[in-house]
């Protein structure tokens, strides 16, 4: 580890002593030290009554949406952004979580595509039984999502790909990576999910809410029987810093598009599905992202997926929840444009920033503040 005297990479991080032990961490964690990064970039202010929205230059690119139909006969619908001044080389493909849509990446999308290192494409999906895609009365567990990915890759013809997964939308890359190996892929950004949702005799860092057949069970009826307050209460259960109130009417209305049935089907799938023995197997650049004040996982069981695939990167957000990228969308779009760029987490000035930890693992923790 490196030693314990603040010291400044490029002018642009600090990096303090640790902040983290393994004393502090909850048994069966692992290793893990956090390091601070005090002047990350902060991002506008924010009121509750005004989310502030990206700062947007007018680079030359194009926004497109459109849809695709799947190798089942499922039609997806998609939006893209192609951007002629990109100076990365990387496209971005943002799969989003249960019960989401594309617009739940609204800021990060903008921010990304007006940024100061723009990937050549940004693309955003709403996966099936979700937003404005179709919702049909089959398909609906995390391979055939995977299944779906790929098509929507293979439509669009693109290679050396970035995936950025939220929650669910990371067991979708994990089943891709299974499935198709790396196959058009370049590297992936997984954002507050653990590796096992359920308990298990050897696993208590699961979800909070959903972890066996009983809090399955109750999670399906009250979506059989009260979809509107689930689309409330989990938007709800997802933040812990106050986001501009239309926005979050927005979210909510985009859960309400969500077929129910489906939600039922694919999180009796998705609560199951064990990933750690695969995430050791994962041999691609990886960026783990964790909201220290998730109320969906306990932060140590995401940073677990980081201590798992070896030589990933994992940042901890210490005052975001479990949609830390709609919390935080700046830093997290500054991460996210980094890390597809580059393959890792840099500096601005470019200087790669290596601060190796038990096996091989970099854990940094983001700036106090929002």
């Amino acid at each position: 580890p490196p030693d314990t005297n603040t010291r400044s990479i490029q002018g642009t991080y600090h990096v303090v002593t640790p902040v983290l032990t393994q004393q502090q961490l909850p048994s069966g964690t692992g290793t893990g030290i956090g390091y601070l990064f005090e002047s990350f970039p902060r991002h506008p202010q924010r009121s509750r009554s005004a989310h502030a929205n990206p700062t947007t230059r007018e680079p030359a690119m194009t926004r497109t949406s459109s849809h695709f139909v799947t190798n089942d006969g499922v039609r997806l619908v998609y939006e893209v952004a192609d951007v002629a001044s990109a100076s990365a080389s990387s496209p971005i493909v943002f799969v989003h979580g249960w019960s989401g849509s594309k617009r739940y990446f609204d800021h990060s999308f903008a921010a990304l595509i007006s940024g100061p290192n723009p990937p050549p494409k940004v693309v955003r999906y709403d996966l099936r039984g979700h937003g404005d895609s179709d919702q049909p009365a089959w398909g609906h567990h995390v391979a055939r999502y995977a299944a779906d990915l790929r098509d929507l890759l293979e439509h669009l013809d693109l290679s050396n790909v970035t995936l950025v997964g939220a929650s669910m939308g990371c067991a979708v890359i994990w089943s891709y990576i299974e499935i198709f190996g790396n196959l058009r892929l370049k590297g992936a950004v997984y954002v507050d999910q653990a590796p096992l949702q359920n308990r298990a005799p050897d696993w208590n860092l699961g979800s909070k809410g959903c972890y066996d057949v009983a809090s399955l069970t109750r999670l399906q009826e009250l979506l059989k029987h009260d979809f509107p307050g689930f689309a409330k209460g989990n938007a709800e259960c997802c933040l812990s810093n106050p986001i501009d109130a239309q926005y979050q009417e927005l979210l909510v209305a985009e859960t309400m598009k969500a077929s129910p049935e489906g939600l039922a089907h694919l999180m009796a799938d998705h609560t199951a599905l064990d990933w750690r023995p695969l995430l050791p197997h994962i041999k691609m650049p990886s960026l783990v992202l964790a909201g220290q004040k998730s109320q969906i996982f306990p932060w140590e069981g995401v940073t677990a997926v980081g201590r798992m695939i070896p030589n990933a990167t994992t940042v901890v957000f210490p005052t975001c929840d479990h949609w830390l990228y709609i919390e935080d969308w700046s830093k997290f779009s500054t991460l996210v444009a980094d890390f597809a760029a580059n393959g890792e987490i840099t500096s601005t000035a470019g200087e790669k920033q290596k601060m190796l930890l038990s096996g091989g693992q970099v854990l940094l923790v983001a700036e106090e503040g929002v």
